[in-house]
């Protein structure tokens, strides 16, 4: 798998309407070659391809196995959904998807490390209708909350560790040290715990904020 700069991190060769994205690419190096994300890549691709054959079954699937699969393909089933004008679904799976990989980011030693491309790439759509449909968006939000709290990820978190500076540096001739990618796996329920508690407060505040406005 490549390590992308730019928006599209995970994928290169896929064309978002509407979108004009420049992909660069550098060959990972040292233990960031042990994170295999082509699978993911593959699927992303075919979700966002309005010509694939294979995309409903893999909307179905990814929506059934969903802890399987790495945030940046959640936030692709999000698109696709909203692209067949399930709208109130693809809300559901993107702020989902947003949630897990900020859980990602924080458990991610490498504090450069960043999933921002992903909300601002699938982000405007989905969240102009989420907002200008408050009544389900504050009952999808506690819903992606307890999926999060109530499951648990199998996919390989170090994923984000490929949008972050060392793993592009080691990619670029420095040096790929053999390091720990993620967090200690003894503190990750705390550290999901209050990823969830940080979402959920600050939706809470935006959402007060948005109402006041309006």
């Amino acid at each position: 798998m490549k390590v992308i700069i730019g928006i599209l991190l995970l994928f290169c060769a896929v064309s978002v309407k509407s979108q004009n994205v420049e992909n660069h690419q550098v060959e990972p190096k040292g233990i960031y070659k042990e994170i295999n994300t082509d699978r993911d890549s593959k699927i992303m691709g075919q979700l966002m391809s309005e010509s694939s054959i294979k995309k409903q079954s893999l909307i179905d699937s990814v929506q059934k196995n969903p802890n399987v699969y790495i945030p940046p393909v959640i936030y692709a089933l999000s698109y696709a959904l909203f692209q067949q004008n399930k709208k109130d679904d693809a809300i559901y799976w993107f702020y989902l998807a947003q949630l897990r990989a900020r859980y990602d980011v924080n458990r991610c030693t490498d504090k450069t490390a960043s999933a921002a491309q992903y909300n601002q790439l699938f982000g405007p759509s989905i969240n102009e209708y989420a907002f200008a449909h408050l009544d389900i968006l504050e009952k999808t939000i506690p819903k992606v909350i307890t999926f999060v709290e109530s499951n648990e990820e199998l996919y390989d978190q170090r994923w984000i560790n490929l949008s972050g500076m060392d793993a592009m540096s080691a990619g670029l001739g420095g040096k790929a040290e053999s390091k720990n990618l993620s967090i200690n796996k003894a503190k990750w329920p705390k550290i999901k715990s209050e990823t969830i508690k940080d979402y959920s407060d600050g939706f809470n505040e935006a959402l007060a904020s948005f109402k006041k406005k309006n």
